[in-house]
Formats: C-alpha cells, sequence, structure tokens
C-alpha cells in the first residue's frame, strides 16, 4: 500500500508468541495487497480496473467486503467518500507511483472539459455490489477505475486486531499509515497515549493528545502531498467525487474516531471533502467525535473545531 505499520502488542514475550503475532501480521498484510493495493498491477483490484466490460464480476470476500463498506459510508455522508474517483484523482496528478514527486514539479492542471469528461465515469451509484449467486460487483459506467487507498488501510488494522484477538491477546496498538488502532491498555497500565499532528509538511509536531482504548483513530489532511501549477497555486489532494476539484478551503486536517479503523478512515475522508461547517454538522448529527484543523493567516498557528463527542478523547 505504500507506506509502512507499527504494531505493538503488550505480552507477546515468548519467541513462540512473537513468531505467531509476526506472522498474522504477515498474513493479513499479503492479503491487503493482494486484492486492494493500487501500487500492484496484479492486484485484484487493478485487474478489474483493466477490465472494461460492464458484466458482473467475481470478486473476492476481501474486496467485495471494503466495497460494500465504502457504498455505505457514501451514502450516509451523500457521495463525500467514493471509491470510483480514481480518473479524477489521475487527472490531478496523484497516482501510485507519483505520490511526493510531482509535488515538487511544476504541474499543470486539468481543463474543464477534462474535469467533465471524466467525472462521467464517476459515483458511487454507478458501481453495483450483488452478494447472490456470489459475491460480484458490475461497473456501470465507461472508463470506471476503483481505489480504495482512502480505506484499505483501516481494514487491514481492523483484520490485524481480529487476528491478534484470536491468538489470546487483549492489550495492543496497531498502526498502518497513520491509522491506528488500540485495545486494552499500554504495558505500565492505563490507554495508549497517542499525539496527532501538527499539519505541517516538513516536521513534525504534537498539536493534541488523545487516550485511545479500544477505538480507532484517522487522520485525513492535504498538507504534505499537494500539486503546485506554474504561477504557484496550490492544490490539494483531497478530491471533491462530486464536482470532480480539488478542495479549497482553510480545512487542513480532520481526525476521526470510531469504533472501528475502516470507518474512521472513510469517514475522516469524507470530513475533508465536506470541509469544517458541513463536516462539523454531520459529525454532531451522527455523534462522531471528529477534530478539524484550519490554517490562518499566521503560519504555524491553527484553528482548532471539534465535535462534542471528541472532548471525551484529549488528554
Amino acid at each position: 500500500m505504500g507506506t509502512t505499520y507499527h504494531v505493538t502488542v503488550s505480552g507477546a514475550d515468548s519467541s513462540r508468541e512473537r513468531r505467531a503475532v509476526q506472522a498474522a501480521i504477515d498474513q493479513v498484510l499479503v492479503e491487503t495487497e493482494r486484492h486492494l493495493s493500487t501500487y500492484h498491477v496484479t492486484s485484484e483490484i487493478a485487474l478489474l480496473n483493466r477490465d472494461e466490460s460492464r458484466s458482473w464480476q467475481e470478486v473476492s470476500p476481501t474486496l467485495f467486503v471494503v466495497l460494500k463498506e465504502a457504498r455505505d459510508v457514501s451514502e450516509l455522508t451523500g457521495g463525500s467518500f467514493d471509491v470510483t474517483v480514481a480518473p479524477l484523482l489521475e487527472l490531478w496528478g496523484h497516482k501510485p507511483d507519483s505520490s511526493g514527486v510531482l509535488g515538487r514539479m511544476t504541474f499543470q492542471p486539468p481543463t474543464s472539459d477534462q474535469l467533465k469528461q471524466a467525472h462521467k465515469s464517476v459515483g458511487y451509484a454507478k458501481l453495483e455490489l450483488r452478494s447472490v449467486p456470489r459475491l460480484s460487483v458490475r461497473k456501470t459506467a465507461s472508463g470506471m477505475r476503483l481505489t480504495v487507498d482512502g480505506i484499505a488501510p483501516g481494514y487491514a488494522v481492523d483484520r490485524i486486531v481480529t487476528e491478534l484477538r484470536d491468538l489470546g491477546h487483549a492489550n495492543f496498538i496497531v498502526e498502518i499509515g497513520g491509522e491506528v488502532r488500540a485495545a486494552g491498555q499500554r504495558p505500565e497500565g492505563g490507554p495508549w497515549r497517542i499525539a496527532i499532528e501538527a499539519p505541517l509538511a516538513t516536521r513534525r509536531e504534537p498539536l493534541v493528545g488523545l487516550r485511545l482504548r479500544d477505538a480507532a483513530v484517522s487522520t485525513s489532511g492535504d498538507y504534505r502531498d499537494a500539486r503546485i501549477d506554474a504561477d504557484g497555486h496550490r492544490y490539494s489532494h483531497t478530491i471533491d467525487p462530486r464536482t470532480g476539484r480539488t478542495t479549497s478551503s482553510a480545512l487542513t486536517a480532520v481526525t476521526v474516531i470510531d469504533a472501528n479503523a475502516v470507518r474512521a478512515d472513510a469517514y475522516a475522508t469524507a470530513l475533508m471533502v465536506m470541509g469544517t461547517e458541513a463536516g462539523l454538522a454531520w459529525a454532531q448529527a451522527q455523534r462522531v467525535p471528529a477534530l478539524f484543523v484550519e490554517r490562518t493567516v499566521q503560519p504555524g498557528e491553527w484553528r482548532v473545531v471539534e465535535s462534542p463527542a471528541f472532548a471525551e478523547w484529549r488528554e
């Protein structure tokens, strides 16, 4: 998935337990990349993207579960989260093999005509799912391509959590690409403590501390992967699937807490698209703990807004 992972398990002290934990982690990551990674041309989702037919295609339980979860979030957020957004991401210069490269080069933004054409392939309702007689999906629009990069890391985190619990572990923290889920308590006692980073592109500083127990946290931001055109205009990597354009508000990062990492992962992306005002209203209505961080005119200073449910998780 083009990222790193970190797992801490309290109590896995023997070499046998360590080997079992590592084997479980490896199994999940291999499975996730085999089915969901857009970084591998032979993955299941890459093969599905290259298939231009509009007939039903049988898919693995892994891909089906993730696509169904994504569709549920799309419906709940009014299309702010959408796995069919891949054609738009590519137009805006965001491909798995170009992350962090184009941002340092002169970028030519797409034209209105290009966006209009690509947008014909986008829309979560254009991707159909069915579970009988077999797990299958159908792309109903020409040129439709999928990306689950905004939900796959969270899915993998949840799968590792399940494996660790099956091994009998109750106290651990799992992180993949910044998506975190914690269970039980840390070795010295008390909830796991993590920091939400300030939205800085070149260095890392803590902004807000959290105490996390039996919950997941995810942050989505636009501060480390932007595109800059010849005139110096900055374009966020967050694309609004509803318009096809990059987001342009002061909002630079959103953090969400949920019981599951897969939901926290997708919600954070959706709230970045919604923006602070609409996102906060949605979070309040859904009782979702969410933190919104906006840029200010003063470099290094932030405006922080949080939903009522977020306060109980703060240090």
